[in-house]
């Protein structure tokens, strides 16, 4: 039998935190039945923060140039609505965080909804806490090939790559955000990827010693026994390892390839731009909502433009249901024509927030033989499938793992607080199918690059394979997307989709559908010549 693999989920509150771990750990790998694991559709309960982010309506902000302007617009928002509200800061996208009072932090989603009921108000919700989705299994008798990047013959969920890169292996003119822990200054990463920026606004948080800065590199994200996070009353019982989560997110779609060295990317040549938004407990809905923003390319106050915007947006962590705040900077990102893929979660549950967003194109996970991953969090929010290690549902009999679970092989750090030992590690999760995604749509555009977000989603879902007869996905239709990930396929797709067409412009006449006063003038005149050639037949 094999040994049981280890989960790693992360969010705020310890005593949630380690909860999480020892229950999805034992869930996936055998120590409860898979049937006690919380059930599909339902969410894990948010832990939030205390915050608010409010959105202002035009002409009603409270990031006002003139401060005594921003003062006194929070002074008659808490005045109307009868809470102190204090500001944090600014954000991009009109919004800003403000902070309330602890007595009502306690029900914020009752502080928001009387917030909302300001007039100058267009939104408020409550900021919460994001947790990295990744499971990680650590035996050292998991095999280190990467079968699922193969075809068809060698894995029946394999991305079918190798047919794939005959095709491309991607553009340097392409950049991939990875919207997580940062990255490591890796040998097999270094010349692919770019500056980037640390959007973690706490020092308590951030771990190297300071909030926003242009240094996106992983400073780490383990806790030390006794250290109590934000939001928690509960010191941690047993000091944590860091996960180096961003390196090994990033290593999957785009490890250097064709080196002989360490493992293969899915794209070979797309630059990696790092969005640092986790750090210990997790991450802050606030932080990542600028990280996503700037990621495309989008103005985040106090923030330098992004001068490398990337055309894809990978997130691998989430929580909670999709907020009006996750929703607009989707749309922003979508109206710019960046595509925006996120990990469905690993509670087999509902997704998660950002994949459960509009717009969003939501990975869940399979195993190397093509079933849906125990783990995998599903529904009709999920666009399409990757492999991300695991077991297959079938493959827990009597709540044990009856199989030898499939891996993602990803670069790591091996040290626990240090850097420069660098191994290849085993790892599993959705966290690590969102970016086989990733690296997919990033060569999508090498061969097509007019592509817009939602012809992007269709190539996908048109190309899948589908789901194993007889498995999960097949007999519960509609919750796993529309099959499993094939790159051949959707570069075939992607080269074969014509450029979408433009919205045609309004008539300026002001007649609602009118033909345009010149298209009316060839109409007549074909009209005419029509008419002419009849009579002389």
């Amino acid at each position: 039998m094999p040994q049981p693999a280890q989960s790693d989920f992360r969010s705020s509150p310890v005593t949630r935190r380690w909860r999480a771990i020892v229950f999805a750990a034992a869930a996936v790998c055998g120590a409860i039945p898979a049937s006690a694991a919380l059930a599909a559709g339902a969410h894990a309960a948010p832990a939030y923060t205390g915050q608010i982010i409010v959105r202002w309506r035009d002409g009603a902000d409270g990031n006002s140039k003139t401060p005594a302007a921003a003062a006194d617009a929070l002074k008659q928002l808490s005045e109307r609505t009868g809470i102190a509200v204090t500001a944090r800061r600014a954000m991009g996208g009109n919004l800003q965080l403000l902070q309330v009072p602890d007595a009502l932090a306690a029900d914020p989603e009752a502080a928001a909804a009387r917030l909302r009921q300001d007039p100058r108000v267009a939104d408020a919700v409550p900021d919460r806490w994001l947790r990295l989705h990744d499971t990680l299994p650590n035996d050292p008798e998991f095999i280190s090939r990467q079968p699922y990047l193969m075809g068809t013959g060698t894995a029946v969920g394999g991305v079918n790559l190798p047919r794939a890169w005959d095709r491309t292996r991607g553009s340097s003119g392409v950049v991939i955000a990875v919207v997580d822990t940062g990255i490591l200054p890796h040998p097999d990463l270094a010349a692919r990827v770019l500056p980037g920026y640390d959007f973690i606004s706490s020092s308590t948080i951030s771990n190297d010693g300071d909030g926003r800065d242009a240094d996106a590199t992983d400073a780490g994200d383990n806790l030390e026994a006794g250290f109590t996070c934000p939001g928690s009353s509960t010191p941690t019982q047993t000091a944590t390892n860091n996960s180096w989560h961003g390196t090994r997110v990033a290593s999957v779609l785009g490890a250097q390839t064709n080196n002989a060295q360490d493992i293969a990317g899915v794209d070979w040549n797309a630059r990696i731009l790092p969005v640092r938004v986790s750090g210990r407990c997790g991450a802050l809905l606030s932080d990542t909502v600028d990280g996503m923003r700037w990621a495309g390319g989008l103005s985040v106050p106090n923030a330098p433009a992004n001068p490398t915007p990337a055309r894809v947006v990978n997130i691998s962590l989430g929580g909670g249901t999709c907020s009006s705040i996750e929703q607009q900077a989707v749309n922003d990102l979508n109206a710019r024509g960046v595509v925006v893929v996120a990990a469905a979660g690993n509670e087999r549950g509902a997704v998660e927030a950002p994949g459960d967003c509009s717009g969003v194109i939501a990975v869940t996970a399979h195993a190397n033989d093509g079933e849906n991953a125990s783990y995998a969090n599903v529904g009709p929010q999920v666009a399409i499938s990757a492999p991300g290690g695991g077991c297959g549902n079938s493959q827990i009999v009597n709540g044990q793992c009856t199989t030898t679970p499939s891996v993602i092989r990803t670069l790591n750090n091996n040290g626990k607080t240090g850097l420069g030992t660098y191994v290849v590690t085993d790892s599993a999760g959705t966290s690590f199918a969102a970016p086989m995604v990733s690296g997919v749509v990033s060569m999508m555009f090498a061969v097509n690059g007019s592509l817009t977000p939602a012809q992007v989603t269709a190539a996908l879902k048109t190309s899948a394979r589908p789901h194993p007869s007889g498995t999960y996905c097949t007999t519960n239709p509609g919750v796993c997307g529309a099959g499993l990930l094939d790159a051949d396929g959707a570069l075939v797709a992607a080269a074969g989709t014509p450029p979408a067409q433009a919205a045609p412009a309004p008539d300026s006449g002001g007649g609602g559908g009118a033909v345009p006063p010149w298209t009316a003038m060839l109409l007549a005149l074909s009209g005419l010549l029509a008419f002419a050639l009849r009579r002389r037949m």
